[in-house]
């Protein structure tokens, strides 16, 4: 399988390449920044921006699944990001042929509010509340697609070893997470790459964390 990723070279979107290219997919790593990706044989660099839909195009038209980890960095936060990228995502990929995507969000976005306990609640409601709206306006485009879409909607991210089992659910089955839902990086990782072969998640939004310490 040959992956499209948008986001790699974010801290979780590295994650998810090494990951990848453990597992023996090949990649295809559509960056700004192509000097803070590292070479390797089964990845292709395409330099590219957000805003070229030929170019991304053409980079996806011989992929089989894109994975999204993109985010807005902390300084701005509420951008106006997965707004504007989604509808013409959705586009591209009809274009290139590609139905399956698997997309990171952001816990409490939307509906999965109804999947967050107090204290992160709190969180949800104030200074992640910019950033989860710009989530909940793009990922409505995935919804109304006919696109094999998966949401995956983790806690929030530390650097941290991957760990065993990490806690996922179906966000419409309404399960509380844990009040602090502490999500390493390496497990978000694991998460969205086991879902690419699964049909059992399309179209469904999964809540996550690593497993909490009692």
């Amino acid at each position: 399988m040959k992956l499209f990723t948008l986001g790699a070279t974010g801290r979780t979107g590295q994650e998810v390449v090494k990951q990848a290219t453990e597992l023996g997919y090949d990649i295809v790593a559509y960056v700004r920044s192509p000097e803070k990706m590292k070479i390797q044989k089964n990845i292709e660099i395409v330099q590219g921006e957000l805003n070229d839909d030929k170019k991304m195009e053409q980079a996806m038209t011989s992929c089989n699944a894109v994975l999204v980890t993109l985010g807005n960095p902390v300084k701005d936060s509420s951008a106006d990001l997965f707004g504007s990228l989604m509808p013409r995502l959705v586009k591209i990929m009809g274009k290139a042929k590609v139905k399956r995507i698997v997309s990171l969000s952001s816990m409490g976005t939307g509906e999965t509010i109804l999947n967050v306990s107090y204290p992160y609640k709190i969180g949800v409601k104030t200074f992640l509340k910019g950033n989860q709206a710009d989530h909940e306006k793009g990922e409505k485009y995935l919804a109304e697609s006919n696109l094999d879409w998966t949401l995956v909607y983790p806690g929030p991210l530390f650097d941290g070893p991957k760990t065993k089992d990490p806690l996922v659910k179906d966000a419409a089955s309404g399960y509380k997470m844990p009040g602090a839902p502490k999500t390493n990086r390496a497990d978000v990782a694991a998460v969205m790459l086991d879902q690419l072969n699964k049909k059992d998640s399309y179209r469904k939004k999964l809540v996550m964390c690593s497993k909490q310490e009692d």
